[in-house]
């Protein structure tokens, strides 16, 4: 008799064991979150075919707080990612731009686009000219559990953020006697928020790009986030560079503020041609007038003319 009650008690206690045991794993079961399959996708139809980018980087933030979690689509194209089921803000934008630095990367209301500072020829802080860059931002995100066979589908619409500008100079003489140039657009943006799609309103910036003699005339092409529009007294005004093969810099104005603004913009995007008139003979003679140059290195500048298709 004895016998069988320890018996009795054994089983007991080895059923207690077990409930315990299943109590303490479900409690850890909850402890993790359950992971959805996702399909992320892209449609491509507001990007030109010239201007596809090499991929995509798509960045999920938990509405909730902690670490985001990134992925990269090579040449755009979709494909399946597991995440936690959990509510996400969400951004994409191409990784192979140029010419750009990222701010407020832990943010998905910070995360910002900023081209690189640089310095003019006459050494003014200035920022170059961004790469090209297209974007794509979600406000909401939420995974939670499929019935079987059916798929969550995230898709993003990448849009340009960046505008395309030309411009071309008439009435410069001696085009021969260039031996180097730059360019200075001020009243401009050199940051963008992406979830925004938007210039930073307190900003205004002259950025500083490239070009080249053709022909008779100097042309250049650029992308730029677009001008500030932080005010309407403020002023875009055009700054030529030149460095003659006699060594000397020449500095040369025109305010192109109202061919910048007569164009249509959709938020800070528009493309914008500019025609520019300077009356300038390149001198030849490194001793003669110098009230408008004054003596350069004869190093070359550095590259910062980036191409773009138009």
């Amino acid at each position: 008799m004895v016998g069988r009650n320890k018996i009795g008690l054994l089983i007991c206690l080895a059923i207690a064991w077990v409930l315990l045991s299943a109590c303490e794993h479900k409690e850890l079961c909850y402890d993790h979150p359950h992971f959805s399959t996702i399909r992320v996708d892209f449609d491509w139809s507001q990007i030109d075919k010239e201007e596809m980018p090499e991929g995509m980087r798509v960045v999920f933030y938990p509405t909730d707080g902690g670490d985001s979690w990134i992925f990269d689509f090579p040449e755009g194209k979709g494909q399946t990612i597991e995440l936690p089921q959990k509510e996400y803000q969400a951004v994409c934008y191409n990784y192979d731009t140029r010419g750009i630095d990222w701010t407020g990367q832990d943010s998905y209301r910070e995360l910002t686009a900023e081209t690189r500072k640089v310095a003019s020829p006459d050494s003014i802080a200035m920022r170059a000219v961004s790469g090209f860059l297209c974007s794509s931002a979600l406000d909401s995100v939420v995974l939670k559990e499929q019935p079987n066979g059916s798929e969550t589908v995230v898709l993003f619409q990448p849009r340009r953020n960046v505008c395309r500008y030309t411009y071309e100079i008439r009435g410069l003489k001696e085009l021969s006697r260039v031996a180097a140039l730059r360019a200075g657009l001020s009243d401009m943006g050199g940051s963008l928020n992406l979830a925004a799609d938007s210039i930073p309103e307190d900003l205004s910036e002259t950025v500083l790009f490239g070009g080249e003699v053709k022909d008779s005339l100097i042309v250049g092409k650029f992308y730029t986030f677009g001008w500030s529009q932080k005010g309407e007294t403020d002023h875009n005004q055009f700054r030529l560079y030149v460095k003659s093969t006699a060594g000397k810099m020449y500095k040369l104005d025109a305010d192109v503020t109202e061919q910048i603004r007569k164009v249509p913009f959709k938020g800070h995007i528009g493309d914008v041609h500019l025609i520019i008139y300077l009356d300038f003979s390149i001198p030849n003679d490194p001793n003669g007038d110098t009230q408008s140059g004054f003596e350069v290195n004869v190093d070359e500048w550095e590259d910062i003319y980036i191409d773009i298709i138009v």
